[in-house]
């Protein structure tokens, strides 16, 4: 039996801080201002391969060796938002080598809280995953490997 099913369902909850996209624009030298600098609200925008970091987390829960991301940035994130990504086993097909070859849809949403000012916890944002039906802001497909 696969270590995944067709059409089961994987989520990862995150809140982005100004220290996360630090750390994010040291490292990988996407340091423009739009980063950098807070808008007029008090926020900074997120990397948009550092939204896209909530995709790795859940690969890396199931141990996929990713082979292929096709990503499409659709709104902006900044910094406070809270975000559900949520991973679709699209397909799996077993390999002769014992492994698995998985395709995954993945849809990641704002979490619509009815005030978009205020700055989402960890506990808040957990309690929220149930009523994510915000704006979609990354759409993507993934492709990769799971070693038996």
């Amino acid at each position: 039996m696969p270590p995944v099913e067709v059409g089961e369902t994987f989520t990862e909850t995150r809140t982005f801080r100004p220290e996360d996209v630090d750390q994010f624009a040291a490292l990988s030298g996407d340091d423009q201002a739009r980063h950098t600098e807070p808008d007029a609200e008090g926020r900074r925008m997120v990397q948009g391969l550092l939204t896209a970091s909530l995709l790795t987390s859940i690969g890396g829960d199931l141990e996929v060796l990713a082979s292929r991301m096709e990503l499409q940035f659709q709104r902006p994130v900044y910094t406070g938002e809270t975000l559900v990504c949520e991973l679709a086993v699209a397909s799996v097909d077993p390999r002769t080598d014992g492994g698995v070859d998985i395709v995954g849809d993945v849809t990641v949403q704002r979490v619509d809280r009815g005030d978009e000012t205020e700055q989402a916890d960890t506990a808040a944002a957990d309690s929220a995953v149930g009523d994510a039906v915000g704006t979609v802001v990354l759409e993507a497909t993934v492709e990769g490997l799971i070693r038996e």
